[in-house]
């Protein structure tokens, strides 16, 4: 990985953002009519239609738009956990014309909890020439189409925003994910974290954690859920922190360290 411009780069601010229930939505005409579209234009490759009204929901790009910054980003990474389309499960959306800065940007998809911290890593590669980042992650509570595969939903719409860039009060220096693995403490092994934030696929291991102070994210968030404590934090009284988690079905596991 090519040097960073800082050796303070890492997270500068974190914003989570929980949205509207589908009963504060259904009234909303202008939404449904969005949603339908985006909806039907989604799975139309797929020779799928909305199964019901689609006033419940809220679409990927809906949720990331409202969690843009103000000031300019150069690059853009989008997380989000694909419970929808089958065959080859595809959701789009497109945010670099309304990001300040016209940011390069990617998507991680279909990657569940550990989507993320892929993202984070892919970020941190990119760190050298592109320092101001946004890593958007959202997840969907309703999906008002038959997703064609089975799928335990989230309780909430809920996105997170991390902004990363140079002289930050909580630096990243560590992002792992290692591939094939059980439900372990081991990827918490010489962090030295003063604050850990476990994930639901850890948190029958938090009594075993040491670590002044340990947080167990909102089991009802399974991807959000540990970035939504993260952003509860003050990043310059945390002292290190630590966020992990392991998902179950893909059997990655998961942790990236700041400050």
């Amino acid at each position: 990985m090519p040097a960073l411009h800082d050796d303070r780069w890492g997270l500068r601010r974190a914003v989570s953002r929980r949205f509207p229930s589908p009963a504060a939505l259904a009234s909303d005409t202008g939404h449904a009519a969005r949603l339908s579209t985006y909806l039907t234009d989604l799975l139309a490759p797929f020779d799928l239609t909305l199964a019901r009204d689609s006033s419940a929901g809220q679409s990927y790009g809906e949720m990331a738009e409202s969690l843009l910054p103000s000031s300019p980003v150069d690059l853009l990474v989008l997380a989000y956990d694909v419970p929808d389309i089958s065959p080859g499960r595809a959701v789009s959306t497109y945010l670099t014309h309304v990001c300040p800065g016209k940011p390069m940007s990617f998507a991680v998809s279909d990657q569940g909890r550990t989507a993320a911290f892929t993202a984070l890593s892919l970020i941190r590669t990119y760190a050298a020439t592109h320092p101001q980042a946004l890593l958007l992650a959202v997840e969907q509570a309703d999906l008002p189409y038959d997703p064609g595969v089975p799928l335990s939903l989230p309780a909430a719409h809920a996105g997170i925003a991390l902004h990363l860039s140079a002289s930050s009060p909580a630096p990243l220096t560590t992002v792992t994910t290692l591939p094939d693995a059980a439900p372990s403490l081991s990827v918490l092994d010489g962090l030295s974290a003063t604050t850990v934030i476990l994930g639901g696929g850890l948190a029958s291991l938090a009594d075993d954690v040491k670590a002044d102070r340990v947080i167990l994210a909102d089991p009802a968030q399974p991807m959000t859920g540990v970035w939504e404590a993260l952003a509860g934090l003050d990043l310059a009284t945390a002292g290190r922190i630590a966020v992990a988690d392991h998902d179950p079905a893909l059997r990655y596991l998961c942790a990236a360290a700041f400050g």
